[in-house]
């Protein structure tokens, strides 16, 4: 007698046989034992696999799609907890189930990194033996490069002999100072969790023939902070010096 083959969801069974009827050999009387036969049927443990996969790339505030996958059919929902928290569920009769995580958005001090999720628990399905598959999902997260600017203001006007202030704005705060060389050859400091730094610039007193001017000062270079990318805003500061007659 062929036994079936194994079974993911049994986990062994005991066959017994009677005999029902007998008769011929010429007997007064045949008469079956109505013993029965027994035989074991020793399970073969069949493992189910629940294999986590994950969406490849995705860009700094894209969705990655984490996919449990069963090497067989559910028959009751399966539930697979993840290691980032978040709970996968395969329905009965289905292999497969999906939920998606939100990927924060962009990072002005991040350069991209990546994302690497394991199943830590796996439940139902009325298999013989679930089993996690240990092989992380990767997901590699691309960076949305964010510049950030360094713009260059200065006192609008001042007399000659006065004192021209010139500000370095930063579009974001600084992580670790910020330093800025202007064209003039002064060096503009912006420190740690702040957006802005300045110096000032004592421009030269009173000229007998000088009827006044215009100075123009840009930035030559910017340095620190950890961002992303720090661009100096090439448009120059200009201040007028007024002639004190």
């Amino acid at each position: 007698f062929q036994t079936p083959a194994n079974d993911v969801y049994n986990n062994g069974s005991t066959v017994s046989v009677t005999i029902e009827n007998a008769t011929g050999g010429n007997f007064e009387q045949l008469t079956p034992n109505p013993t029965p036969a027994q035989t074991t049927i020793n399970d073969s443990v069949d493992t189910t696999t629940a294999t986590l996969t994950a969406s490849p790339s995705v860009t700094e505030g894209g969705v990655i799609t984490y996919t449990v996958t069963l090497s067989n059919p559910a028959q009751t929902p399966v539930t697979v907890t993840l290691s980032n928290g978040q709970t996968v569920t395969v329905e009965a009769g289905k292999t497969q189930g999906s939920v998606d995580f939100q990927t924060p958005a962009n990072d002005v001090y991040n350069n991209g990194s990546t994302i690497s999720v394991t199943i830590e628990n796996a439940t139902g399905g009325n298999f013989e033996q679930l089993t996690p598959n240990p092989t992380p999902a990767q997901t590699t997260i691309n960076d949305s490069v964010d510049t950030t600017t360094a713009t260059l203001t200065a006192s609008p006007s001042v007399t000659e002999g006065g004192v021209i202030t010139y500000t370095v704005t930063l579009s974001n705060p600084a992580q670790t100072p910020v330093t800025v060389t202007l064209s003039n050859g002064q060096t503009v400091t912006v420190e740690a969790g702040k957006t802005q730094g300045s110096v000032d610039f004592q421009t030269p007193a009173n000229d007998v023939y000088n009827n006044g001017s215009t100075v123009s000062v840009t930035i030559e270079n910017a340095t620190g902070g950890n961002f992303e990318q720090l661009t100096p805003n090439p448009t120059p500061a200009q201040t007028t010096i007024n002639d004190s007659v």
